[in-house]
């Protein structure tokens, strides 16, 4: 079985600007290329986990997001790196009236994570989650892997009594995490 580190996209990977969707709005996160490189080092399943509601919302398309994780892809691959797979939930609650997609899949559900794992024969136990809210890590918790809180934006809106219930460590960016004595 293999180990993964999942990310969140906006907010870990890159600068969350609010409805990211063009590689002209991609700007990475302080630390993200060297963490990227690190998990790649120690055989981690780099795995991105991200709920995209602006396509819910009419702002973009997946196909927008398509694109754009390709060119990502194409901008890491001139780094030797790369994204072992990326998962995204293109609907919002309010947004979905037919509920045609499965809800398990939006974070804090864990659909997006249980179907990385089942392709990808991931160890939960062995696993990491890094995101920038507390849906990113719930699915963390249940799921037994080991949770990373990175601060941005959403900081002040994210609730700071179930983090300390938690013992969930809090960094300034996915690099600090990749440096931090969890593992040294």
């Amino acid at each position: 079985m293999n180990k993964a580190f999942f990310l969140d996209r906006d907010g870990t990977l890159n600068i969350d600007y609010n409805y990211v969707h063009t590689p002209e709005e991609w700007t990475w996160c302080n630390g993200a290329l060297d963490a990227l490189q690190w998990m790649k080092e120690r055989k981690f399943k780099i795995i991105v986990v991200t709920n995209q509601s602006g396509i819910a919302r009419g702002r973009y398309t997946e196909q927008h997001v398509q694109d754009l994780h390709r060119w990502v892809d194409k901008e890491l691959a001139k780094r030797d790196l790369h994204i072992d797979d990326w998962y995204y939930a293109p609907h919002h609650p309010k947004h979905d009236p037919d509920n045609k997609h499965a809800p398990e899949d939006r974070k804090p559900g864990t659909g997006m994570f249980e179907k990385a794992a089942a392709k990808h024969d991931i160890d939960f136990s062995k696993s990491y989650m890094a995101g920038d809210k507390i849906t990113d890590l719930k699915p963390a918790i249940e799921l037994n892997m080991t949770p990373f809180f990175i601060r941005s934006r959403h900081e002040a809106n994210q609730d700071k009594k179930w983090l300390k219930r938690y013992e969930i460590p809090a960094f300034d960016n996915i690099g600090q995490v990749i440096s931090s004595p969890y593992f040294q």
